[in-house]
């Protein structure tokens, strides 16, 4: 999937050179880029349905006498939800503001096979709309119809669009959420897939692979690890309902699953009857439930990695490291395909490491690399990228899109304070809201800091990006990390070597960086 996704965005393939390309826009065609997003990737994993939206765009454009020179693709990702980040959609707005793509094509519109592809709420319109019209005589293409979007009427369509999607999109997920709370006290089998354990009718026992799940129960209950009785999933010869390899992960999910006794969880909690019983579902289960009570327990009392950490004081987002995410195995494997699996950061006696995950969990176990020593490495790299964006005036300076948050956050606070000095307000409110304001203000700034490091210029008297990243929060060095590298990519190193070598870190960027490995 990732190298079909790695295939769709950028420059597409046959595109016409950029000479080429403005001699065909003098000809009368026009130079578009083309976003494609879907929501939910998570069954098949396979990208295909960018890739369907994709081959769509292209029939829009020829049909439109458009030439496509890139593709802005956020797969897995809504639109709707709050929190999630959309890294080609924002890539996209800087283009659509900076007038051109990062390989130098102007851009004279838009096209997508919908409009709730790009936006599903009026905040998200008026940012595409604001950064579309940055520049004069755009064409925006849909599914539809071409429209004009500098017109009145076409801004209130969008506006009155959005509203109605937002609205559409709460219906949805409310109607949604009921029907499945209904289905789990009825006790209907709600899986959109065969369970392991049960025959394709969800209902009754598979033979063999119930077998598989009963003996893993007692083998937890009889003092086994979980990475033995992984390994027993194994050496079964069954693989999970996806045709999958077994992986701890996979398999503790299976064995914490309330369906196992029958039962049924919802958001995390049994769902119960009129009397405050657990529900029974329709289908045979595969152990008692207290023996499911008592695994459950078990691995609940083991559970630290996903979440807390052991002692329970911090959150997992204090101990995420720079590249936690980013940085995967390149050791190749069998057949030649690189393993590709995350590298996950963990401490050791001097400091940290990146290293690859166990077999049973999805690596190849083989690869670790020192922390500090990467950090440091593509640190380099991408404020060497800032600095040369600047310099080769490829990044003009864009204004902070929020400066009106932040000022308008500043005016509350100052007539706040002067409402409390007139008696208005007593001093519990006061101080309540002042902490508010504050928060904001300093989340504000924040925000703007890392804004001036991703788009600072030349013009303006460059930003410093060196002297501004020290500043920034681990989170806000993250997300200047994730809009500019696609993967850090970590090779085996020398064997028998101690050293760090930097050219066995290779740094994958979302768009063509210049000689930034030569630096």
């Amino acid at each position: 999937m990732q190298r079909l996704l790695k295939e769709l965005r950028g420059v597409p393939h046959g595109t016409p050179s950029l000479q080429e390309a403005l001699s065909f826009r003098e000809a009368g065609w026009r130079l578009v880029v083309v976003y494609c997003r879907i929501s939910n990737d998570r069954h098949r994993r396979d990208g295909h349905g960018v890739e369907d939206q994709a081959r769509h765009c292209a029939r829009i454009a020829a049909r439109n006498r458009m030439i496509v020179v890139h593709r802005y693709v956020d797969n897995d990702k809504s639109a709707s939800k709050a929190g999630v980040e959309r890294p080609d959609f924002d890539a996209m707005l800087d283009a659509l503001t900076n007038g051109q793509t990062a390989a130098g094509y102007p851009i004279d519109g838009v096209v997508c096979v919908s409009d709730d592809r790009l936006y599903r709420d009026v905040h998200t319109y008026q940012r595409f709309l604001k950064c579309f019209t940055a520049h004069p005589a755009r064409v925006y293409a849909e599914g539809l119809d071409s429209y004009d979007l500098y017109s009145e009427e076409a801004a209130r369509r969008g506006l009155l669009g959005a509203a109605a999607a937002r609205a559409e999109s709460t219906k949805q997920q409310h109607r949604a959420k009921l029907n499945h709370r209904a289905r789990a006290e009825r006790g209907e089998p709600v899986a959109s897939r065969r369970p392991f354990g049960w025959n394709a009718d969800k209902v009754t026992l598979h033979p063999g692979e119930s077998q598989v799940v009963r003996s893993g129960v007692q083998s937890l209950l009889q003092g086994k690890t979980l990475t033995a009785v992984t390994q027993d999933f194994v050496a079964s010869g069954y693989t999970s309902t996806l045709g999958n390899p077994w992986q701890r992960q996979t398999v503790k999910q299976i064995l914490r699953n309330a369906r196992i006794c029958g039962y049924r969880k919802l958001h995390g909690t049994l769902v119960l009857d009129a009397d405050g019983m657990p529900v029974v579902g329709q289908w045979e289960p595969i152990v008692s439930p207290e023996e499911w009570q008592a695994v459950a327990e078990s691995l609940e009392s083991q559970r630290h990695p996903g979440g807390w950490r052991r002692n329970g004081a911090h959150r997992r987002e204090d101990s995420v490291y720079l590249l936690t995410g980013l940085v995967r195995c390149g050791r190749p494997l069998v057949g030649g395909q690189p393993c590709g699996a995350p590298l996950h950061g963990r401490p050791t006696t001097a400091s940290y490491e990146y290293r690859c995950r166990p077999a049973l969990d999805g690596g190849c176990g083989r690869v670790s690399r020192q922390g500090p020593a990467v950090d440091d490495l593509i640190t380099q790299y991408v404020l060497t990228a800032l600095e040369r964006e600047g310099a080769l005036g490829t990044s003009p300076a864009i204004p902070w899109p929020e400066t009106h948050k932040l000022e308008t956050t500043n005016q509350r606070k100052a007539l706040l304070q002067e409402q409390w000095y007139a008696g208005e307000i007593n001093d519990r409110e006061y101080f309540s809201l002042l902490a508010r304001e504050e928060t904001e203000i300093k989340r504000l700034v924040n925000e703007q800091q890392a804004w001036l490091v991703r788009h600072g210029s030349v013009e303006r008297g460059r930003i410093d990006a060196r002297a501004h990243w020290d500043g920034l929060r681990l989170r806000e060095k993250r997300q200047i990390l994730f809009r500019l590298l696609e993967a850090v990519v970590v090779l085996p190193g020398t064997k028998g070597s101690h050293r760090f070598e930097p050219t066995a870190v290779i740094p994958v960027w979302r768009t063509t960086v210049p000689e930034i490995q030569a630096a």
